[in-house]
């Protein structure tokens, strides 16, 4: 089951295969046929989409009336407890990106507006309520925060907002930011990680301005690399960020990843987000196209092609705690020559020796591998190691990990109800509730603004 884009009303959906690609095909009375590709190539669909290990909410706030996805809160059918939990802090934003899933200050741009628009924010003590209420969703160990918005470091009181949130029992907060305040100051990033975060998922979409003015509207190459800098001077672990845009920056994986491995150990990984069809885009057809689409098997191949194969396809693995179609990730080691070493292997068999829930491996793995502990020791020379020294390798291996992730946001047109179901990044809101990211930006963002 799908929805139609244009009513949003539920349509049932056909899911076939021309040649080696795959496509969801879908009906709706009133406003015809919507074709979209789903996956192409390998590595195959077949191989790819497996039965995950779904973990189901220990919590369960509202009642099934309609269905699947307009009783989001969660209801008693959504299969997968969240890994991370967006909490949107403001509306505001300092940039106006071309491409914007919050759609972020679309309609706030005077300062009247702007007055406004801070007037609906998230007070201090309801961004307290809301940590008490996720703390009562996961009681076992608490989710993993993503401060966003808009832009979050507009709001004057972020490090509160940090401190608050690690006083109160969260191991782990991330913030999700165009850097900008970051790159403006070094002792603002100081603040930050002093208060208590943990790492900065900054917003990265290539090494040329070129990029940046057809995704963001304005050349912003200095500051990113100025935030990188602040964030390594002050030893925040950063991730990049990269929205994958066909025709824009699709061809430039490789030298990004290139760039990130030099910056290592203090950038712990790459986070590639294909282009979604929500919140603000540039005007399209209809329906997007098959050229208009990055799916996970054409970026997997791309990074193994833009890399000369120093990264293959092979060290990537499907996301199990959600839905296999959503995401991958790969685990490497950097070495002192900054070569690639592949985990992905040891990584699943890791993961048997533990008595936690997939769920709970899952948050600590995100915050074991995105945030940075420093160790002092470089990585040995030699592989060759003995018995006395196996502590400092188990260090070094903490230290010099990297990682390279993707997840695959649905909009209205290839939204899955099978996928979302089991979708494990959830925004909380206002009036306490969880909903499903994709969810929340196609169906119920306007609603709770």
């Amino acid at each position: 089951m799908s929805i139609c884009p244009i009513c949003k009303k539920r349509v049932p959906v056909e899911r076939y295969q021309e040649g080696d690609k795959i496509y969801d095909r879908k009906i709706c009375p009133e406003h015809g046929i919507f074709k979209t590709l789903v996956w192409e190539g390998e590595p195959s669909y077949k191989d790819w989409n497996l039965t995950p290990d779904n973990v189901k909410p220990q919590g369960v706030k509202t009642e099934t009336v309609e269905g699947c996805p307009y009783d989001c809160g969660l209801c008693e059918n959504h299969k997968q407890e969240a890994c991370c939990v967006l909490i949107e802090l403001t509306n505001r934003c300092n940039q106006h990106c071309s491409f914007c899933f919050a759609n972020a200050q679309s309609s706030h741009q005077n300062i009247s507006d702007r007055t406004y628009c801070e007037s609906q924010e998230l007070t201090i003590e309801e961004i307290k309520e809301i940590y008490e209420f996720l703390l009562e969703q996961s009681p076992d160990r608490p989710f993993n925060i993503q401060l966003s918005g808009g832009e979050p470091t507009i709001r004057k009181d972020l490090p509160e907002i940090i401190a608050m949130g690690r006083e109160m029992g969260f191991p782990y907060i991330q913030l999700n930011t165009n850097g900008r305040k970051l790159a403006d100051s070094r002792e603002y990033v100081r603040t930050l990680k002093q208060a208590g975060l943990s790492s900065v998922f900054l917003q990265f979409d290539g090494l040329k301005d070129d990029i940046y003015l057809k995704t963001r509207g304005e050349r912003l190459l200095d500051k990113k690399i100025k935030a990188i800098e602040h964030c390594i001077c002050e030893q925040l672990g950063t991730v990049l960020v990269v929205t994958v845009v066909p025709k824009v920056n699709e061809d430039h994986i490789g030298e990004i990843i290139e760039f990130a491995i030099k910056k290592t150990p203090y950038l712990r990984g790459i986070h590639f987000q294909p282009v979604s069809y929500f919140g603000r885009f540039p005007g399209m057809p209809e329906m997007p196209g098959d050229d208009d689409r990055i799916t996970i098997p054409k970026l997997i191949r791309n990074i193994e092609l833009q890399t000369g194969g120093k990264v293959k396809k092979e060290a990537f693995v499907p996301l199990m705690t959600g839905h296999p179609l959503c995401s991958f990730h790969g685990n490497f080691i950097v070495g002192p020559d900054k070569s690639l070493t592949s985990l992905s292997d040891q990584s699943k068999r890791s993961c048997l020796c533990s008595k936690d829930t997939s769920i709970i491996r899952a948050r600590n793995y995100i915050a074991r591998k995105w945030s940075w502990q420093a160790y002092k020791k470089p990585l040995a020379e030699s592989t060759e190691y003995n018995f006395s020294e196996w502590d400092d390798y188990i260090q070094n291996l903490k230290s010099n990990s990297f990682s390279i992730t993707a997840m695959a946001f649905q909009d209205a047109w290839n939204l899955d109800l099978k996928r979302l179901e089991r979708c494990r990044v959830h925004v909380a809101t206002r009036d306490k509730r969880l909903i499903p990211f994709c969810a929340y930006n196609i169906i119920h963002r306007e609603k709770n603004q």
